[in-house]
């Protein structure tokens, strides 16, 4: 079950290094192979989907799953657990493990709006360009959050899979994969304002940040 301190722990896990070291002292008695997992979330920058029209960044997908399974497994626990082969008891410490790392994710879209703002206040440029290098601070810091979701994520996952028996974590697997690909196309955007363009971009910072003067 991952607590809440196991996932302020989880914070810190920055470098390869101090991922594999926290990983490596979990316990996945007739569990997955940790070892084998911590060189898939080392060597895997993002999920290869097969996806129609993608509207949902790749590094969100797992968290949108995981939360979504949470809805589910408080709405209907019955099916969950038919669904995925699980026990009670297994069903439960999954819900508290995506509530806890739900609870603990902050999605920093201030400190995304604080960099852009930071970057249109501090610039000498003029016009468009001045614009697009504030849109661009700000794409560098969301970025940043969601390559960190990502990687937790997969450490979220990796505690999910260590409880369960082999058949389900088939089940599991055969899950998440059906619903990363429904993720993937739904129309689902979890972080970001609207920044694509400089018309937008020019109406964000307006809105956001203190200083106009161009």
């Amino acid at each position: 079950m991952l607590t809440v301190a196991r996932s302020l722990g989880f914070l810190l896990v920055i470098s390869p290094a101090l991922m594999a070291q926290d990983l490596q002292s979990s316990s996945a008695d007739g569990g997955v192979d940790a070892n084998k997992r911590i060189d898939e979330i080392r060597q895997t920058s993002a999920r290869h989907l097969n996806i129609i029209a993608p509207t949902l960044p790749v590094e969100e997908i797992d968290r949108a799953v995981l939360n979504r399974l949470m809805l589910e497994i408080a709405n209907n626990p019955e099916a969950s657990q038919r669904n995925l082969q699980l026990n009670e008891a297994q069903l439960q410490d999954i819900f508290v493990t995506i509530s806890n790392a739900r609870t603990f994710i902050n999605d920093s879209e201030m400190a995304n709006i604080r960099a852009m703002c930071a970057a249109w206040n501090d610039s000498q440029l003029k016009g468009e360009a001045r614009i697009s290098r504030a849109l661009d601070a700000y794409k560098v810091r969301e970025q940043f959050t969601r390559d960190f979701i990502q990687k937790y994520y997969r450490i979220v996952l990796l505690e999910i899979e260590s409880v369960l028996t082999p058949t389900a974590q088939h089940a599991f697997s055969r899950y998440m994969n059906d619903r990363r690909r429904r993720m993937a196309n739904a129309g689902i955007v979890t972080t970001g304002a609207i920044v694509q363009n400089t018309h937008n971009g020019a109406e964000t910072i307006r809105f956001h940040c203190r200083d106009q003067q161009d």
